[in-house]
């Protein structure tokens, strides 16, 4: 006698066998809740992408930039003898805020929009940069601001504040923000004595001298130096040059020299690896910029001060260069830092950490002083590009989950379930439904009467077509991943 499984084609076999007989899940029940219902409803296509979006916007919005500044942690490059103590030191060049002066005509929505993100770039890599280095000192090499030498007083006032929402200070860590930059004073004979004024009373004087680690770190307003016009700009920077030069004798501890603008070098000297752009620093000058420093003040300062090391910015790439001066006799190395904004013309951001370490018999026996090494912050736009891939990947999947789930509500007759709504819900006298909240019923009701509405049924589709199965899949995925980033975006908002 034929069995009752063999009375049925094989296709509905297992979709008609009578409810006894089917295969159930575990049957424990938590209240109201069937837990191998609820664990079958938790490992979906759709809670799938949800998971890898989390993943994906933490990795670009936390992770990289961790890994990044981890990867240049001290004790990973330093090369000192065993016992050394030395002091650490990082120089960040042409943060550069991004304002009306940096994209001129530019829509004020998109103008918005990238202060917003360069702002956060900077701001979060600062972070990273204060709390898990954990350097002695902060130095800024200039250019803190883009039209800092145009504002007018109460504009300047804003961006400083600005400025120092990004870029916060730390108690008990020594940062400064002295260096002037051409963006921030200008240059030369064009240097606007009210922005100087202005920017010596916020951040303090252009030009001084600090010892850190057992050297000499000069400070020099070479902007100011190049003037010719006007005593009260390049006075005070001369005195304070011709003060330290008086100063030196053999006792004077090893010299590091900060200038905003590289020093000179003939042109098409390249510049070494780690530079992004052309091989060489361009050598050109205009209103209010000059690429390098007058040759003759460049090699005064050498020839006079003697730095075993020179760090500058302005160029925003990376650029290191040997100068040699006194016939030969004396060399001295430059690196010119990149610039710790992604809307400075680089791809990788980058800070310059210094190790020092000078102790008495060392500079006597003539041993190196100072290590230094160029980290590279991550690329925004690899971080855009990712986020891209997974989009596609969302679309893709979504399209594929949707035509199965349509293809199978055709074959059998079964309508989709409707967005947000199902019978199941619907029915007022189902427990779970007696259960909710008085406030969440109206919320649903609420939700249920907006996705029955004409502007969502155009743009959702009707249930049970394909479109309404695809865009509910990229609604519940897109809740879940916008929610996430935003979350990511503006916890650490400035």
């Amino acid at each position: 006698m034929p069995t009752y499984e063999a009375s049925y084609p094989p296709n509905l076999y297992r979709a008609s066998r009578p409810r006894a007989t089917r295969r159930r899940l575990p049957s424990l029940q938590i209240g109201n809740i069937q837990l191998g219902h609820a664990i079958k409803r938790l490992f979906t296509l759709v809670n799938l992408l949800r998971l890898v979006w989390v993943i994906v916007l933490w990795w670009g919005e936390r992770g990289v930039f961790k890994r990044s500044i981890r990867a240049c942690q001290w004790q990973n490059w330093e090369r000192w003898p065993e016992g050394a103590t030395p002091e650490r030191m990082v120089l960040i060049a042409d943060p550069q805020l991004v304002d009306g002066n940096t994209y001129p005509g530019r829509n004020s929505l998109f103008l918005g929009l990238t202060e917003f993100y360069v702002d956060n770039y900077m701001h979060r890599a600062w972070q990273y940069v204060e709390t898990i280095l954990s350097s002695d000192a902060t130095i800024f090499l200039g250019d803190l601001f883009d039209g800092g030498r145009r504002w007018d007083h109460d504009t300047w006032v804003a961006e400083y504040k600005r400025f120092m929402r990004v870029f916060p200070t730390y108690p008990g860590k020594l940062t400064l923000f002295e260096v002037a930059g051409n963006h921030d004073i200008g240059l030369g004979d064009t240097i606007v004595v009210e922005a100087l004024q202005r920017f010596t009373a916020y951040f303090g004087q252009p030009s001084r001298e600090i010892e850190i680690g057992n050297h000499s770190i000069v400070i020099l307003d070479t902007d100011s130096m190049m003037n010719t016009n006007n005593a009260d700009i390049y006075g005070p920077p001369r005195a304070f040059f011709d003060a330290l030069v008086k100063s030196t004798d053999e006792n004077t501890l090893p010299r590091i020299v900060l200038s905003h603008i590289p020093f000179y070098r003939a042109p098409d000297t390249p510049c070494g690896p780690k530079r992004e752009g052309r091989p060489a620093l361009p050598i050109s000058r205009g209103y209010q910029y000059q690429t390098v420093l007058d040759s003759e003040l460049s090699l005064e300062i050498l020839e006079k001060l003697h730095p075993v090391a020179i760090f500058s910015g302005d160029d925003h790439d990376a650029c290191r260069h040997v100068h040699t001066y006194s016939e030969g006799a004396r060399a001295t190395v430059e690196f010119t830092v990149k610039s710790f904004s992604i809307a400075m013309g680089v791809s990788y951001p980058a800070f310059e950490m210094v190790s020092l370490w000078n102790p008495a018999e060392g500079t006597k026996m003539g041993q190196p002083t100072v290590q230094t090494k160029l980290c590279v912050l991550p690329s925004q736009f690899d971080i855009f590009r990712q986020y891209f891939k997974v989009l596609v990947l969302t679309f893709v999947l979504a399209f594929v989950g949707a035509a199965r789930t349509w293809r199978t509500s055709k074959k059998y007759g079964r309508p989709g379930l409707d967005y947000l709504a199902s019978d199941k819900d619907n029915d007022k006298g189902n427990k779970t439904y007696r259960t909710y909240p008085t406030t969440a019923r109206f919320l649903q009701a609420y939700l249920q009467r907006v996705q029955r509405s004409k502007w969502v049924l155009r743009a959702m589709g009707r249930p049970g077509t394909l479109k309404r199965e695809f865009m509910d899949r990229l609604v519940r995925v897109g809740s879940v991943a916008g929610g996430v980033y935003l979350w990511l975006l503006f916890r650490d908002v400035v």
